[in-house]
């Protein structure tokens, strides 16, 4: 059979309005997945689009956001990236692009998309707080040794999450392959969370999962848990129910949570109760109680907050949970707050894509000073990582425990040890008047917080190094006949990364004086000039020896040399500019010496190791003499202290 050409014509366009036809279906098709939230299905009808209409960018945003959904960065960022290239990529989809550029490590490229869609949003504060920490992964990223993670063994399970401890093993939330059409989550394919719980075998290797409690685990979601002290109280999250077949979603189309909690009796989990605060108007989860039981912290994005999910804590009076309470700003912010954690000694940790992170979430802690939380810090990597990082809970230790994960492309429950951070002193003395590495120095290590000390001496590079512990007061001392002695303090503070700490002393040649009277000027024919050493910017106001504020700091360094060298007799010269009368000026930088005398004696310098000496305008550094026009910083310059060192003879 042959067609003539208008039949060729009206059988080809017969066809594509079939195909067009047959695209707009699984489009309408994809769409309604995406509104009941089954992400996976919604994918690959979309994808069926594309194979017929490959420069649909429509569909490919439709695609980005399911894969976006879904957790799936890598996808999700082909897509987005393939509809910014057409020119069509705006507002919130350029900020969901720059969040997958994020977790897929590439902050440079995330930044550019932050400043173009925070110049059309300058308030949105979540998107200042992304901006603000493609600054910081360098910081964040410093450490690769802080952690070691080991990942748990997806035996029978797909993915788990959130680790509680349970007996001598751990309870999770996990999904696994499906066994029936009732039991698909649409969002991911698998199956909707079930609570499992593992334990180790005598060999120390983890068996596989089993169902955790019959009463508990529902048709859709269960878990994660926590439990009281005893173990026989439990509150877990699972799915809110709009009546006994329908899950209860918000106005996104998403799936509401409430808490629940249950009692062990006669060694049987009794039938959940809900908690009272729970709410059809927003979701409660990811629980976790305190060591007294008392109170118990959540999340949730009930109204009043600061944004998406907020961390809250209640309170049992016996009786009741009381109204939940906002941590406050200082823990919460525009972004989503989950997971918290609340350790045994009160110190906080949760999970937050709104304060300076990798991407995605990463897990902080925090303290509670007085009432108050202070500042959270990210626990940075390889404990956090530019993927979703979650769900910490620690150890009897406190130095291992279990974090979740799905930077492996899955939520994963990774067991953790934190290695003590090492602190290396790394040093070097040198002499002050050349910069030259100088041999033989004594250095002396003090812990000054547990009282240990260690000494070594320079080596011909001048070069030392000691080991150093966390969480110490440390003073280092640095000793050489013929030489001023120097000290330095510091402390190592607490800190998950490896830190090498540098110091460099600058070792000067002590030169006595034979004389204490200040004479011996070479220029008054009475000899050599003693050796002066300049203390620094002590400077005094015109016409005035009092100490000004900015000189304390410079006579403080004084004071440490002179405690380093108890042996160590000093005169004090003070000297003043050239304007006013020389009887004037030699009585007022008199006064100027006495004065600094005076701080070192307030100071605890014994007075005997101290003289003074006003040279009143004599001896000026400059062009600065009497009947010289000046500006007031040339005179300024000559209004100075200095001290030279007294042989022990004029002592």
């Amino acid at each position: 059979m042959t067609f003539s050409k208008p039949h060729k014509q009206i059988f080809y366009a017969t066809l594509i309005v079939l195909f067009a036809a047959c695209t707009n279906a699984h489009i309408k098709k994809g769409d309604r997945y995406v509104e009941n939230l089954s992400y996976a299905n919604a994918v690959a009808s979309y994808e069926k689009v594309l194979n017929k209409q490959p420069d649909n960018n429509d569909v490919k945003l439709k695609l980005a956001d399911a894969y976006r959904n879904m957790n799936d960065s890598k996808q999700a960022e082909r897509y987005y990236y393939e509809v910014d290239t057409a020119g069509i990529l705006k507002g919130e989809a350029q900020l969901h692009y720059a969040q997958m550029l994020m977790k897929n490590n590439k902050y440079e490229e995330a930044r550019k998309y932050l400043e173009v869609y925070l110049a059309a949003n300058p308030e949105d504060k979540l998107a200042q707080a992304l901006l603000e920490s493609t600054t910081s992964t360098a910081t964040l990223k410093e450490d690769t040794a802080g952690y070691i993670l080991d990942p748990l063994p997806l035996d029978f399970t797909v993915s788990m999450f959130g680790a509680s401890h349970y007996q001598n093993g751990i309870v999770v939330a996990a999904e696994t392959e499906i066994t029936s059409a009732a039991t698909t989550n649409p969002w991911t394919g698998y199956s909707f969370l079930d609570m499992f719980f593992l334990q180790k075998n005598s060999s120390g290797a983890w068996e596989s999962p089993v169902s955790f409690g019959e009463t508990l685990n529902g048709k859709y979601h269960d878990g994660p848990v926590t439990f009281n002290e005893a173990q026989d109280m439990l509150i877990y999250t699972r799915s809110a129910m709009k009546n006994e077949k329908k899950q209860l979603v918000n106005e996104k189309r998403e799936n509401q949570f409430y808490l629940y909690q249950s009692n062990k009796v006669d060694n049987k989990w009794s039938e959940p109760v809900a908690l009272p605060f729970n709410n059809e108007r927003y979701s409660v989860g990811h629980p976790s109680l305190s060591q007294d039981s008392k109170t118990l912290y959540f999340s949730s994005d009930m109204p009043g907050g600061y944004g998406g999910s907020d961390i809250y804590k209640s309170t049992y009076d016996g009786t009741s949970w009381s109204q939940p309470i906002n941590l406050g700003s200082m823990v919460n912010t525009a972004g989503n707050e989950v997971f918290p954690y609340i350790a045994k000694n009160g110190n906080l940790y949760f999970s937050s894509e709104g304060h300076q992170t990798l991407g995605g979430l990463d897990v902080f802690t925090c303290q509670n000073i007085g009432g108050s939380w202070g500042a959270p810090v990210n626990l940075a990597y390889p404990l956090n990582s530019s993927q979703d990082d979650f769900a910490l809970v620690l150890n009897e230790n406190d130095s291992t425990g279990y974090v979740s994960s799905d930077r492996s492309g899955g939520d994963m429950v990774y067991a953790f040890t934190r290695v003590p951070p090492q602190y290396i002193l790394d040093g070097i003395a040198m002499l002050k008047a050349t910069q030259l590495p100088i041999e033989g120095v004594t250095i002396t290590l003090i812990n000054t917080t547990d009282g240990d000390t260690a000494r070594i001496k320079t080596d011909t590079d001048g070069k030392f190094k000691f080991n150093l512990l966390a969480e110490k007061n440390y003073k280092v001392l640095g000793q050489k006949e013929g030489y001023f002695n120097v000290s330095e303090e510091f402390r190592t503070n607490k800190s998950d990364l490896n830190r090498t700490i540098t110091l460099s002393f600058e070792i000067e040649e002590i030169v006595a004086s034979d004389s204490g009277t200040g004479s011996g000027n070479s220029g008054d024919g009475s000899g050599t000039a003693p050796k002066t050493y300049n203390i620094g910017e002590v400077f005094y106001d015109y016409n005035e020896a009092g100490i000004r504020d900015d000189a304390k700091s410079v006579l403080d360094k004084l004071v440490t040399l002179l405690l380093d060298n108890p042996k160590l007799s000093i005169e004090i010269h003070s000297h003043c500019d050239s304007r006013g009368g020389a009887a004037y000026n030699l009585n007022l930088s008199q006064r100027r010496a006495e004065s600094v005398v005076d701080y070192l004696v307030a100071n605890g310098i014994a007075k005997p190791r101290l003289r003074s000496k006003g040279f009143g305008s004599s001896r000026p550094v400059n062009k600065c003499r009497e009947g010289v026009q000046c500006t007031e910083e040339e005179h300024q310059l000559n209004r100075r202290t200095e001290f030279i060192v007294l042989a022990s003879k004029d002592l």
